[in-house]
């Protein structure tokens, strides 16, 4: 198992990325307190490249590229999100086997039983 510093959550999520002077979109793919994972296969990143994010209207980080593979990065931010920041970006995916989730509509109702055929 990966033994990590700070919780990770999946967030999925296409944010601001801004490389120096110059405004990008990426998608930030997990998120903890201390840093992220980010795909961008269109920006020229090294090791050590300061990148400033904007996940949302509020929060906002900063880091740098740790590591590089494939068009996706690792940042390690400078100073450390809060941990109710991140839980409000991410979420958990159930725990539970997905053949055990009863299937609902968008109220939340169950549905009926699939018909065979």
């Amino acid at each position: 198992m990966d033994e990590r510093e700070h919780e990770r959550f999946i967030i999925d999520r296409e944010v601001e990325c801004f490389v120096g002077e110059r405004r990008h979109e990426v998608f930030v793919y997990d998120l903890s307190a201390g840093g992220c994972m980010i795909e961008a296969p269109h920006l020229e990143l090294e090791g050590g490249t300061l990148i400033y994010l904007r996940l949302n209207h509020f929060i906002e980080a900063q880091g740098r590229v740790v590591w590089l593979a494939k068009g996706h990065a690792g940042v390690r931010f400078d100073e450390r999100l809060a941990d109710v920041e991140v839980r409000h970006l991410g979420f958990t995916p159930r725990q539970e086997p997905f053949e055990t989730i009863a299937p609902c509509d968008r109220l939340g109702r169950p549905l009926p039983a699939y018909q065979q055929y």
